[in-house]
């Protein structure tokens, strides 16, 4: 068993390098085979496909993001208005090394690419989002609750309003590679222009 899922990682890891490096739509299974120096049979037995490989590699990317943000979110010594300030960073910070993440969303953004990486990428996106909604949601109520926020604010629209910055910010940031150049401007922006207008104290 622990054979197998080492043989799956380093399929995935050779893929990701290849796509990263000459695109999705450059790339063979029978390429990634060879680079990987597996036979093809076995990479065909642990992905059906070419963009099944791909939504696995996004998946597991995606994946470590969250793993990071639940390290923020659970952390019990943090308030919740900190958790909000280092949520939104930390975000950032992960998917700045999702390099998988970065070439499907320019695919997407685009539309130059192949039309089911795009639906497989809007998937993946898509369901982070609704995570990322829930876990803040929970952050906002909890803080309200504690009177730590506004007692006036709409939990919805707020987070709706930061997960749209968020998202806007994505292109920019990991295509262009901005994101090192404006870290310090994002962080004031989080702090002074997202937050403030919605903390107690």
């Amino acid at each position: 068993m622990q054979k197998t899922l080492g043989v799956k990682a380093d399929i995935m890891n050779v893929a990701e390098k290849l796509f990263c490096r000459f695109g999705f739509n450059k790339i063979s299974m029978d390429r990634i085979a060879k680079e990987s120096k597996h036979a093809k049979g076995s990479v065909y037995y642990h992905f059906s496909s070419k963009l099944n490989l791909m939504n696995s590699i996004l998946e597991n990317e995606v994946e470590k993001v969250r793993a990071d943000l639940l390290a923020i979110i659970n952390n019990t010594s943090i308030s919740e208005p900190e958790k909000i300030k280092r949520y939104a960073m930390e975000r950032m910070q992960s998917m700045n090394s999702s390099y998988s993440y970065h070439n499907a969303l320019k695919n997407r953004v685009l539309e130059s690419g192949d039309k089911q990486l795009m639906e497989c990428f809007s998937k993946v996106h898509n369901d982070l989002v609704i995570w990322e909604k829930e876990q803040l949601t929970a952050i906002i109520v909890s803080g309200k609750n504690k009177g730590l926020f506004k007692s006036d604010i709409n939990a919805s629209q707020y987070i709706d309003a930061l997960m749209m910055m968020l998202s806007s910010l994505e292109f920019p940031f990991f295509i262009f590679n901005l994101y090192d150049k404006y870290k310090k401007s994002f962080d004031y922006m989080i702090d002074e222009i997202i937050f403030k207008p919605i903390e107690t104290i």
